[in-house]
C-alpha cells in the first residue's frame, strides 16, 4: 500500500533502524450501518404533531386570555349587581376552569363576549383535534419504525452483532412471523438499541464495529463503506479457557518428556536476604523466597532457551558433579517454580488452537490426551474466517462452536459459569480485508497538536500520586548511588503497605491504595510531600487555565496552543510525560473544531498491534508498525510485556524490539531483545523524585509498555505494580473526562453543567450535563407515551439540555449492563425507542450523565458510516516547542 500524504508533505520515512516523527499506519473503525438509518428511526410525524399541538395550545391560551379580558370589560359595564353581571361572572369563572357556554347560551350574550367565547370553543376543538392527531401520528411512527427495524435486523453486519449479543433474538429474524415478533415493545426496543449502537458507534470497542487500516485513493479496491463482502470474521478462543487446557496438558506425565522447560524469568538472587526470589504461577503470582542451593544457582546462570526436561537433568548432574539425578532435581525445581514449563505454542499465534493440535500430533501425543478429539474439533471450527453473508450458516456454526467449547470445558472439569458470568467463550472480530478511505484524515500538524494536548493532560493521570508516594518511600530504601532488584523492591513496598506503622507507611496507604486517591481542594498541603504539592499545583494551573478560557455562557473553553505550550515549558520535569500515545479520533464536522478525542491511552503500537494480529489471523498482510521510542529518559528503550496474561485482548503481533520476559509466558518473539523481569533493578532517576528501571547487565533504562488491550488494572500483580510506578501511559476515557470527573456527587442537587474543553480546534472533553435521576420526569400510568414524550422534550428544553446526547447512568444500584459506563447509549428525543431505553438504562441510578453528541451522527453523510481513527501521536518536547525530532 502506498504511503498516504497526510497533508501537503509526506510523513517522515519509517524503518527499523531509526525513529519516525509519526507512524502513518492508522486503524479505521467503521460503524456497521450507514448513519442515515438513525434519521429514519426518528418519530418525525410525532414531532410535527407535538409542534402542532403546542401551536394549538398557544392559540387556545391566547383566545382564552382575550375572552377573559372581554368578559372583564363586560362585567365592568354591566355593574356589580344584577343578573347579567352575575351570569358574566359565572362564565368568567367557568372559562378559568376550561369550560365555555353552549351555543344556545351564547345567543343571549353581548356580541363581543359571544364572539370571543366562540373563538375559545373553536380553539379548544382545534387543540383536542391536535391531541388526537398526536396519538394517531405516534401510532403511525411506531408502526413505521417497527417495520424499519424488522428490515434492518436482516442486514448482514448488524445481524452478526445481534448473533453475538442476543442469539435467541437473532434466531427469530428468519421466521416468516419476524415482523410480528416486534409488536412486543421490549423486543423492538432491544433491536432499536442494537441499531443505534451499530449506526452511531457509541464505543471504540463495539460489537457492531468493523476494523481495518486506512488507505489512499490509489489503492485497488479501497473502501468508502463496509459491506458483508469486505469483512472477514476472526474467532478466537477465550484466554482463560486457553490457559486451562494448557494447565491440564502440563500436568500429564505422558507429555513431560517432550514438554520444554526453561528458567523462570523472574528468578533472581537477593543478597540482602540471602535468598532466591521468584514469582509463582498466576493468578495469585505468589512471591517465593527460596534458600540458596547449587541447583538454583545453576538455573539462574543457565541458558534461557526452552529445552526438554532431560536436557536440564544432564545439565544439573554435570554441573553439580552427580552421577545421576537420583533426587529428582528437575521435578523439584519445577514444583518450586525455578524452572517453568514452556508452552510449545505461543498465545500470540495466528491460530494457536490449530498449532497446538499439530504439535500434539507431530510428537505422537494425541492418544495420551483423552480430550484431544474435542480439541481437534474446536480447532477445525475456529479455522474458517468467513464473510458474514449467510446468516443461517453463521448461526449453525456459532452453536457448534459454543457446544465444542462447552464440551472441552466439561472434559477439563469446568463449566462456563465457573469462569465468570461475563465469559465469552469465543471472541469474534469483524476485520476489513481492504484499505479504507476515511472522509477526513489528521495532518501531521494535527497529530502534533493532539500530542501536545495529551502531554498537557498527562498531569491529571490518576497514577501520579501513587507513583510519587512510592518514590518517596524508595528514598529510605535505595542505597546511595545504587539500586535494588525489582522483586526485592516490590516485596518491600508491599510489606510496608501491609505491616508498616510509621508516617511513610500511612503515606503509602493513602496515595498508593488500590483505588487511587487524588489530592484535592480539601487536602491540607501539610499532608503532601514536595512532589505531591507540585502535582497539586500543576493540576490547579491546568484547571485555572480552563476556567480562564471558558466563554461567558460557560459552554466552551477554547485554549490557545501557546498557553498550553507555556504551561508545559514551566512544568516541573518531574511531572513531564515523554511517551507517545494512541488517540481515538473523530472529525467533529462542525465550525470551530476539527477533531474530538474519544480515548487516549499508551502508545508504542497499543491498539494497532491488536488490529495487526487480527488482520494476520484473517490471512491478510498489514503494513508493519514502527512505534516511536520514548522521549525520556534519554537512551531508554520501551519494552512490551510477553504473554497474554489469560486475556485474548492481549493477543497481538509483538511490535517493540525489546520484550520484558514475564514468568509463565512463552517469552519474547524471535528477534526481540529479551529482558527477564528478574534482571531488572530499581534506582533513582536522573530526575529527582522519580524512579526508573534499569537492566544492570548493560545499564539500559527500560520503560515498560503495556501494548495489549487488557485494562492496566487487570494485569497480573507485578506487571500492574510496574505500570503504576514506572509506566508513562495516561488514560483519557469518555467515562472520566479530564475536567469533569472530580465532582462531589454527594453534594450535587441540581443539574451540573461542564463546558466543552478544546486546545485550538481539538476537543479533549465534550460538554457534559450531570442530572440527578430523581429530577428526570418519569411517565405515569394515566399518561400516553406520546404525551410523555412531549413532556420530556419540554423539560429538556426548559432546562437547556441537548435533545441529542450520549447518556450514561451513575450510581450504586445498577444491574449488569447498566454499569458498562464505557458503552453509553445514544439518546434522541425525536425517537421513542431511545427514550424508552433511557428509562430502562437509568432505573435505580443516582445520576443521568449526558455528553454532547459530537460529532452529531444525525449530521453525518447519510450514506456513509460513522468513522473513528486510531493514530499514534508524539509527545510534546518543551525544548523545541513541540516539534517532533526528525
Amino acid at each position: 500500500m502506498p504511503t498516504p500524504r497526510l497533508d501537503d508533505r509526506p510523513l517522515s520515512a519509517t524503518g527499523t533502524t531509526g525513529d519516525a516523527a509519526h507512524d502513518d499506519v492508522m486503524d479505521v473503525r467503521l460503524a456497521a450501518l450507514p448513519a442515515g438509518v438513525l434519521a429514519q428511526l426518528r418519530f418525525t410525524a410525532t414531532r410535527s404533531a407535538l409542534e402542532a399541538r403546542e401551536r394549538a395550545h398557544r392559540a387556545l391560551e391566547q383566545c382564552t386570555a382575550a375572552a377573559d379580558a372581554v368578559l372583564y370589560t363586560a362585567i365592568g359595564t354591566a355593574g356589580t349587581s344584577g343578573a347579567p353581571a352575575k351570569e358574566l361572572l359565572r362564565i368568567k369563572r367557568a372559562l378559568g376552569r376550561g369550560r365555555t357556554p353552549s351555543a344556545e347560551a351564547l345567543a343571549g350574550l353581548p356580541d363581543p363576549v359571544a364572539a370571543a367565547l366562540r373563538q375559545v370553543a373553536a380553539a379548544r376543538t382545534a387543540h383536542e383535534d391536535a391531541a388526537a392527531h398526536l396519538e394517531t401520528a405516534f401510532a403511525a411512527d411506531l408502526d413505521r419504525t417497527r417495520s424499519l427495524l424488522a428490515g434492518l435486523a436482516a442486514d448482514p453486519l448488524l445481524r452478526t452483532g445481534i448473533l453475538r449479543s442476543a442469539p435467541t433474538l437473532e434466531a427469530l429474524v428468519d421466521a416468516a412471523t419476524w415482523p410480528a415478533h416486534l409488536s412486543s415493545d421490549k423486543r423492538a426496543t432491544r433491536v432499536a438499541q442494537f441499531v443505534h449502537r451499530a449506526a452511531a458507534k457509541t464505543s471504540p470497542f463495539s460489537t457492531f464495529t468493523c476494523t481495518g487500516r486506512s488507505g489512499s485513493a490509489v489503492d485497488d479496491g479501497a473502501l468508502l463503506r463496509p459491506g458483508a463482502e469486505s469483512v472477514r470474521l476472526v474467532r478466537q478462543l477465550d484466554g482463560k479457557i486457553w490457559a486451562l487446557l494448557l494447565q491440564d496438558l502440563r500436568g500429564r506425565d505422558a507429555l513431560a518428556a517432550v514438554w520444554p522447560v526453561r528458567p523462570n524469568p523472574s528468578l533472581t538472587w537477593l543478597p540482602s536476604l540471602s535468598r532466591t526470589a521468584l514469582l509463582g504461577p498466576p493468578p495469585e503470582e505468589q512471591l517465593r523466597l527460596l534458600p540458596e542451593h547449587p541447583a538454583l544457582r545453576a538455573v539462574r546462570t543457565g541458558p534461557p532457551e526452552p529445552v526438554p526436561a532431560q536436557v536440564w537433568t544432564r545439565r544439573l548432574t554435570g554441573e553439580l558433579g552427580l552421577e545421576a539425578d537420583d533426587d529428582g532435581l528437575v521435578p523439584m525445581l519445577l514444583r518450586a517454580g525455578a524452572l517453568q514449563a514452556q508452552d510449545p505454542v505461543s498465545e500470540h499465534g495466528d491460530r494457536p488452537v490449530g498449532e497446538l493440535v499439530h504439535w500434539l500430533e507431530l510428537h505422537g501425543l494425541a492418544p495420551a490426551v483423552p480430550w484431544f478429539p474435542l480439541l481437534a474439533r474446536l480447532a477445525g471450527l475456529l479455522e474458517p474466517k468467513p464473510r458474514p453473508t449467510d446468516a443461517s450458516a453463521q448461526r449453525v456454526h456459532r452453536r457448534e462452536l459454543d457446544g465444542a467449547v462447552e464440551d472441552l470445558l466439561a472434559a477439563l472439569g469446568h463449566t462456563p459459569d465457573e469462569l465468570g458470568a461475563d465469559l465469552e467463550p469465543v471472541h469474534e472480530s469483524a476485520v476489513l480485508d481492504r484499505p479504507v478511505l476515511p472522509a477526513s484524515v489528521p495532518t501531521a500538524g494535527d497529530l502534533d497538536l493532539i500530542g501536545t494536548a495529551r502531554s498537557w493532560l498527562s498531569a491529571l493521570d490518576v497514577k501520579w500520586p501513587g507513583r510519587l508516594a512510592v518514590a518517596a518511600f524508595a528514598e529510605t530504601l535505595l542505597p546511595e548511588g545504587g539500586s535494588l532488584p525489582l522483586l526485592e523492591f516490590y516485596r518491600a513496598v508491599h510489606q510496608e503497605l501491609r505491616r508498616g506503622d510509621g508516617p511513610l507507611a500511612e503515606h503509602l496507604r493513602t496515595w498508593f491504595a488500590a483505588v487511587p486517591r487524588q489530592p484535592g481542594l480539601d487536602t491540607p498541603l501539610t499532608a503532601l510531600t514536595a512532589g505531591l504539592r507540585q502535582l497539586h499545583e500543576e493540576r490547579r494551573r491546568a484547571t485555572e487555565l480552563v476556567g480562564r478560557c471558558t466563554d461567558a455562557q460557560r459552554q466552551s473553553a477554547r485554549i490557545p496552543l501557546e498557553l498550553v505550550q507555556e504551561q508545559l515549558r514551566l512544568r516541573p520535569e518531574l511531572l513531564r510525560s515523554g511517551a507517545p500515545a494512541a488517540a481515538y479520533l473523530q472529525a467533529t464536522q462542525e465550525p470551530g473544531s476539527r477533531w474530538v478525542v474519544n480515548v487516549l491511552h499508551g502508545g508504542h503500537g497499543r491498539g494497532r498491534a491488536r488490529t495487526d494480529h487480527l488482520m494476520r489471523c484473517a490471512g491478510l498482510d498489514p503494513r508493519p508498525l514502527h512505534p516511536a521510542r520514548p522521549d525520556r529518559p534519554a537512551g531508554a528503550v520501551a519494552a512490551e510485556w510477553t504473554g497474554t496474561h489469560g486475556s485474548s485482548l492481549n493477543a497481538r503481533r509483538p511490535v517493540l524490539p525489546t520484550a520484558l520476559d514475564y514468568p509463565h509466558t512463552t517469552g519474547p518473539a524471535s528477534g526481540q531483545r529479551r529482558v527477564p523481569v528478574g534482571r531488572l533493578h530499581v534506582r533513582r532517576s536522573a530526575v529527582p523524585g522519580l524512579l526508573e528501571l534499569v537492566d544492570p547487565r548493560d545499564g539500559t533504562v527500560v520503560v515498560p509498555a503495556h501494548v495489549g488491550m487488557l485494562a492496566d488494572y487487570q494485569l497480573p500483580p507485578l506487571a500492574r505494580f510496574v505500570e503504576r510506578v514506572f509506566g508513562d501511559a495516561y488514560l483519557l476515557h469518555p467515562s472520566n473526562p479530564p475536567f469533569a470527573s472530580d465532582l462531589p456527587l454527594d453534594r450535587l442537587t441540581g443539574i451540573t453543567r461542564l463546558p466543552r474543553v478544546q486546545v485550538e480546534d481539538v476537543v479533549v472533553q465534550r460538554r457534559r450535563f450531570v442530572v440527578p435521576a430523581d429530577l428526570l420526569p418519569r411517565p405515569v400510568p394515566s399518561q400516553s407515551r406520546a404525551v410523555y414524550l412531549g413532556q420530556l422534550r419540554d423539560w429538556f428544553a426548559d432546562h437547556g439540555l441537548p435533545s441529542t446526547a450520549y447518556a450514561r447512568a451513575w450510581g450504586q444500584e445498577l444491574r449488569g449492563d447498566k454499569v458498562k459506563a464505557r458503552k453509553p447509549m445514544l439518546l434522541d428525543l425525536d425517537s421513542w425507542w431511545t427514550v424508552t431505553e433511557l428509562l430502562r438504562h437509568s432505573g435505580g441510578a443516582r445520576f443521568v450523565v449526558l455528553d454532547e453528541a459530537l460529532p452529531d451522527p444525525y449530521h453525518h453523510d447519510a450514506a456513509s458510516p460513522v468513522t473513528e481513527l486510531l493514530a499514534e501521536v508524539p509527545p510534546h518536547r518543551p525544548d523545541d516547542g513541540g516539534s517532533p525530532t526528525p
